[in-house]
């Protein structure tokens, strides 16, 4: 028996350790079972998910166990007629119950009733087996209260019980009542029932798994009912919005490639003003920060000057934030993005940076440490001009304080810098604002107090309304007025504008409410028809950008979606708030406000959209595409969705909602999966896949999963060992995650 793993804080995995490792892998199925509940003392959680085969200690002590079944003991007559009460009321709650959480309720309670009398004959291996066993169904049902509680408090409602699902309850419901009765028997008498004990026991688990798995089924069946409408949408807004001319926009990235140039003839003085600020060495304003509302056209000036700047060879390095991807609203690439912007321009510079890249350590240190060493010790290096522009930097994320690190630092290293200008932009928030009125050296300013009035929005919607009906010309200085000084309000009033039929109608509409939110609904409810099924279609579309990890072009989410006609038709149609070029190009938002806008109740109303769904709903397309992947994948897109679908599965299922309706969908996926990591062309992606499984197993998705992903990892172990050289190399890699 490989000797057990005590339980220490310290996860390190010695050469004595690893020997003991090298032995358990040459273990047959039986005792790769008890290899889980040796180790399970350095991952407590899992410790009363070993119940489900005899461990050597019970097979190598049975007379043992024998002897010590014999010794009677005495149980409390209160817990005795509480359990049986509880089986009564779990009896009741099946009959009558027509919500699922009650009888879920009435199982728990059950549970713990039956446990308390069960858990007395501690010294009886095989007792002892059975209160695992009734530990880990106890923790499982828990689990599934907890996961539809939460699927409740979205859907408003709970889910009925379904007259499959109450045949199996009623089913484990018996065969818990018959242990129930054996255990009590065993306090009348000490008659041997080794037997009709490890009878019972099997049943029992065999009745959890069958209720198990149909729930997840079921619930799995409730979403796939919601989502069958979904092929009822509308034929004739199909083939109109497939008619449609796609909008066209580049992917997205650090340097802004997303955004484009101010239109001829518009913040004429704003870019003069800039221009001046960065040229003037009498200056003593090393920074300039435009901070003005949300769609005024802050990014468009910032690329304006970025192309300009870039014309006339100037050292200068961007970094342009955005809500779109992880790499953009973050700061873990910022500084080895804007340091190889610098080092491309100038071999000083680059030569400096190379140096402190040697240390093999650097991409372990801080951000602040990074900073030093990648852009400011090499800027300090300098004796020239250099440019840093700096993008929306109210779309850095500060969840985990990412966005206050980067205003301390630059407020505390650049003044240092001898020529150095930096340009920052992005919307007053309240961080933002004092950061920028406390430093000393900075020019802050707006659009308003650089030109004046707001004419240029002016200028652009009428270019844009030039052919408008000479009847509703009139009118066109009422849109000017409405757009405030907005840019991004006049390009989507202008886009919805050109496309509507009843221009008329559309006018009176955006009069009523001048504001983005309004409009926002505005080209919503113009865009998708009334009826109930393309408005689900259109909410599950959003649902499903919005979850995105990165975005995807229309080719590849059609590949993840339960209706690809829906997805173009629906992307296309929204051409006034979503961004693309073509079906391969990456699809963005507008805006950051239309996230903001479509993720507040109160904002969006009808269209108000949440995440969990959209997870949902990638989750199962991502399984969905690699349970059926083949290694002769055709296409480009289908190459990179199928990419991020081995990236981001683990992360799907995790933030998704109805979690109870992938457990079984996973354990199909699993059974094949090893499959595809044994392909050298994917190996790469292997290590991803199995620490995805693994990250699951950790946060207790469900205990019924984290047992069969568990055995699964362990039939891994041996038959990636025994088939190939590809499979030695990483076997070792999902022990060690287990154990660690």
């Amino acid at each position: 028996m490989p000797p057990k793993r005590k339980h220490s804080p310290d996860t390190t995995t010695t050469p004595h350790k690893r020997s003991q490792i090298s032995n358990q892998l040459e273990y047959d199925d039986d005792q790769s079972s008890h290899f889980v509940a040796s180790s399970a003392n350095a991952w407590p959680s899992l410790s009363s998910y070993s119940y489900y085969a005899p461990s050597l200690h019970d097979r190598g002590s049975s007379q043992n166990s024998d002897s010590t079944s014999q010794i009677p003991y005495r149980l409390n007559p209160f817990n005795v007629a509480s359990s049986t009460s509880a089986l009564a009321i779990l009896d009741l709650a099946i009959d009558e119950g027509t919500d699922l959480p009650k009888p879920l309720t009435a199982t728990r309670d059950a549970l713990q009733a039956v446990l308390r009398i069960v858990s007395v004959d501690a010294h009886n291996q095989g007792w002892a087996r059975l209160t695992k066993m009734l530990q880990f169904h106890l923790d499982t049902v828990d689990n599934q209260l907890a996961k539809l509680g939460e699927d409740e408090d979205i859907d408003k409602a709970a889910l009925p019980f379904d007259s499959t699902l109450k045949a199996s309850l009623r089913s484990y419901a018996s065969k818990l009542g018959g242990i129930h009765d054996l255990a009590r028997k065993r306090n009348i008498d000490s008659e041997d029932t080794t037997g009709v004990f490890e009878e019972s026991l099997r049943d029992l688990d065999e009745a959890f798994n069958q209720y198990a798995s149909g729930l997840h089924r079921f619930v799995a069946s409730v979403v796939d009912q919601m989502r069958d409408g979904l092929s009822l949408v509308d034929n004739a807004f199909l083939q109109k919005a497939l008619s449609m001319n796609p909008n066209r926009a580049e992917t997205i990235n650090a340097y802004g490639v997303q955004h484009e140039q101010c239109i001829r003839g518009t913040r004429i003085k704003s870019l003069n003003s800039i221009r001046q600020w960065v040229d003037d060495e009498d200056s003593t304003n090393w920074m300039f920060c435009l901070l003005d509302f949300a769609g005024s056209g802050k990014s468009t000036v910032s690329k304006h000057m970025d192309l300009e700047w870039a014309m006339e060879s100037r050292l200068m390095a961007r970094f342009f934030f955005s809500r779109d991807t992880a790499e953009t609203m973050g700061i873990k690439r910022f500084c080895s993005i804007v340091a190889n912007a610098f080092a491309s321009e100038d071999e000083t510079f680059n030569t400096v940076m190379e140096r402190f890249q040697k240390r093999k350590d650097y991409e372990l240190l801080s951000f602040e440490q990074q900073f030093d060493g990648l852009i400011v010790g090499p800027l300090k290096a300098l004796n020239r001009r250099a440019i840093l522009v700096i993008d929306a930097l109210d779309e850095c994320d500060n969840e985990h304080g990412n966005r206050d690190k980067l205003l301390n630092i630059i407020s505390t290293r650049l003044p240092l810098i001898l020529h150095l200008r930096v340009f920052v932009t992005g919307r007053p928030e309240r961080d933002i604002k004092q950061w920028a009125m406390t430093i000393v050296g900075v020019h802050c300013t707006n659009f308003l107090q650089l030109e004046g009035n707001h004419d240029d929005v002016g200028k652009y919607i009428r270019d844009r309304l030039s052919r408008f009906p000479s009847n509703l010309q009139a009118q066109v200085s009422q849109v000017v007025e409405n757009a405030e000084g907005v840019f991004i309000w006049a390009r989507i009033a202008c886009d919805l504008l050109c496309k509507t039929v009843n221009k008329q109608a559309l006018l009176r509409s955006l009069e009523k409410e001048v504001t983005l939110d309004h409009l926002y609904t505005v080209a919503l409810e113009q865009s998708i028809p009334k009826d109930g099924h393309s408005r689900q279609a259109a909410v599950m579309v959003l649902e499903m950008i919005l979850a995105l990890q990165r975005p995807l072009s229309i080719a590849q989410l059609v590949r993840l979606s339960p209706n690809p006609d829906a997805v173009e038709a629906v992307v296309t149609s929204l051409s006034s708030i979503l961004l693309y070029k073509g079906r391969e190009d990456s699809i963005r938002l507008i805006h950051a406000t239309l996230r903001e806008f479509l993720t507040s109740r109160t904002k969006a109303g009808p269209w108000f959209i949440q995440l969990g769904p959209g997870h949902y709903t990638l989750a199962c397309g991502c399984i969905d595409l690699l349970a059926g992947a083949t290694r002769e994948a055709q296409g480009q897109s289908s190459k990179s969705v199928i990419k991020y679908s081995w990236t981001s599965w683990g992360d799907h299922c995790e933030n998704s909602n109805r979690k109870l309706g992938l457990n079984e969908r996973i354990i199909e996926f699993i059974d094949t999966g090893y499959r595809y990591l044994l392909d050298d062309s994917i190996r790469a992606l292997s290590d991803d896949f199995v620490a995805k499984m693994l990250y699951l197993c950790r946060v207790n998705m469900s205990p019924y999963i984290t047992r069969t992903l568990l055995r699964r990892s362990l039939q891994w172990i041996r038959v990636c060992y025994y088939s190939s050289r590809v499979g030695r190399q990483f076997h070792g890699r999902i022990y060690f995650a287990i154990v660690d």
